[in-house]
């Protein structure tokens, strides 16, 4: 029998927790049930974590650790792009956008916990953090992603990228709402076009 490192069961028991909350919600995500789903048993939980509030706060980290990593990874492959070929800012919003909308469909189950996860941490006592924490996250990263597509194009915001990343945080909230309760991904392809229109109205004319 193989013996799993501690490693091994953290990321066993954040998979099998991201799938349960995304099939049937956090309250149903036990200890044994997320055991069943991780095809271990309870023990081997409390090796990796101590708590199950530890364990849905690992998987908020985990979450935004995935998306920030699908992010950086655009980022990344797109920077030579925007030397190469100037684009424009609106090309970059739009592509940025698309690469979300991309990465919401591919991972539906794990947006679909992330946002179970914020709600029923805002409504259970001592677990408010965990949504501070994800939404705080995302506003760090739409912010670094502002500042990056603001110095690849050369041209600048009349709001900090900090108020910005709370109106593109709204619109990509109202995307993954959207796609998760219809699936309809031509809607989300409407919402990119019209986020990036909203955006532009913050470019500078100078």
């Amino acid at each position: 029998m193989v013996r799993l490192s501690v490693e091994q069961r953290r990321e066993l028991a954040i998979d099998a927790t991201m799938r349960v909350i995304a099939r049937d919600g956090v309250e149903a995500a036990t200890t044994r049930r997320i055991a069943q789903e991780a095809k271990v048993g309870q023990s081997s939980l409390f090796y990796a974590f101590t708590s199950r509030d530890e364990l849905l706060a690992a998987v908020v980290e985990h979450g935004i650790a995935q998306e920030l990593a699908a992010m950086d990874s655009w980022l990344r492959q797109a920077s030579a792009m925007f030397t190469a070929s100037q684009m424009s800012i609106a090309d970059v919003l739009s592509t940025a956008f698309q690469a979300f909308a991309d990465d919401l469909v591919a991972n539906r189950d794990r947006e679909h916990a992330l946002v179970e996860l914020a709600l029923y941490a805002r409504r259970t006592e001592g677990l408010e953090h965990l949504g501070e924490k994800l939404y705080g996250g995302y506003y760090e990263m739409i912010a670094g992603l502002l500042t990056s597509a603001s110095e690849a194009t050369g041209v600048t915001w009349t709001q900090t990228p900090e108020f910005l990343a709370r109106i593109v945080l709204a619109m990509t909230d109202g995307m993954t709402l959207n796609y998760l309760s219809t699936g309809d991904r031509a809607v989300v392809d409407q919402i990119v076009a019209g986020g990036v229109q909203l955006l532009l109205g913050y470019v500078s004319a100078g």
